[in-house]
């Protein structure tokens, strides 16, 4: 994953690039994640590519993390209860969804989450935040989660989204990133379940729901 400037690619494939007559089947599939690594443009493309047929990845093992690409694999054939996820434009970003438990006050709300994975990944826990506004002692008012205390190599971006999706369950306000929050959870559950419906309903339901192209997400 070092390569990070046109320079950094081999001439012949930058010569094959910039041809005149320039034939994307004529880059194979190691290549394609070079270029997708130093330019935003191709970075578009490949994703385009991967969405089609994830096999093109499998001769690119020297520049394509098979960690990440295996958890994709793995969430899509198993995802956990109320939870989707889809690449945005790379392995490395990915967008979530999480269907608020019907049991909870986020009941019938849509939760988008983006999704940043680091270069050391999983090494190094990933950035998750929440796009869409939730009242909740465990989420900041930018949306962050705090990964820090549940990653490990070992964890997966499947295992965080489904402790996330018990947390609107059972918020956990003796650990939280809001303490005004956790601190009316402590002792005012009535206005808290009142404002964390009301949040839902404002940010999460019917404006929310009818933007997302499901079609997407299957």
């Amino acid at each position: 994953m070092a390569q990070r400037s046109w320079s950094d690619l081999p001439r012949d494939l930058i010569d094959r690039i910039f041809r005149r007559h320039f034939d994307i089947r004529m880059i194979g599939p190691e290549d394609l994640a070079r270029c997708s690594l130093v330019c935003t443009t191709w970075r578009c493309v490949i994703a385009n590519i991967w969405g089609k047929n994830l096999s093109l990845l499998s001769s690119a093992s020297g520049l394509i993390n098979k960690r990440i690409l295996a958890e994709y694999q793995k969430f899509q054939r198993d995802p956990p209860e109320g939870c989707r996820v889809r690449f945005v434009d790379s392995l490395f970003h990915w967008e979530g969804i999480i269907i608020g438990p019907q049991s909870s006050p986020y009941a019938g709300g849509v939760f988008l989450l983006d999704i940043h994975l680091s270069d050391p990944y999983p090494y190094e826990a990933p950035k998750v935040t929440f796009q869409t506004k939730v009242y909740h002692p465990n989420i900041d008012q930018q949306g962050r989660l705090c990964l820090e205390r549940l990653w490990s190599p070992a964890t997966t971006i499947s295992h965080v989204l489904l402790v996330t999706y018990a947390r609107f369950n059972d918020p956990d306000p003796d650990d939280p990133i809001d303490f005004e929050i956790a601190h009316i959870y402590k002792t005012q559950r009535t206005q808290f379940e009142e404002k964390a419906r009301a949040w839902t309903k404002e940010f999460a339901t019917a404006s929310q729901i009818s933007a997302i192209d499901w079609t997407d997400w299957s």
